[in-house]
């Protein structure tokens, strides 16, 4: 190999380098619902309107807890969280209610039903302190 040759080569290389680094993106950050997120249901029995959905991840299962007030907190059951898509049940007295709903950033809208009929559900992330 004589050195033009080489020289090339090398150039080339350097070339490649250089516009890969202004080709790429960074990868995009994976979504993750997982903290606590203010919701509420207008149209429901009173005190039941407003309270805390609290995402929590483990492994790669995650769960949901639904907190009312200080003093009523429910777990979830049947969650499943898929592509920005979140549904599962929760047992108020003696209803079941289902919801399933949607991320979109730091908010998520669904819709819940029980005996009593159909509910829009919104809730904004609440920002870590």
């Amino acid at each position: 190999m004589n050195h033009k040759t080489i020289s090339r080569g090398v150039f080339a290389l350097l070339l490649v380098v250089l516009v890969s680094s202004f080709t790429f993106d960074s990868p995009a950050k994976k979504f993750s619902p997982v903290g606590n997120w203010e919701y509420s249901v207008p149209g429901v029995e009173p005190g039941y309107e407003t309270g805390t959905m609290i995402i929590t991840q483990e492994g790669k299962k995650y769960k949901v807890s639904m907190e009312l007030n200080e003093y009523f907190k429910v777990d979830a059951e049947k969650v499943v969280y898929k592509k920005n898509d979140l549904s599962f049940s929760v047992w108020v007295e003696t209803e079941e209610i289902l919801v399933s709903g949607t991320f979109d950033g730091d908010k998520f809208t669904a819709k819940l039903s029980y005996s009593e009929g159909g509910f829009d559900l919104t809730a904004i992330r609440k920002p870590v302190k």
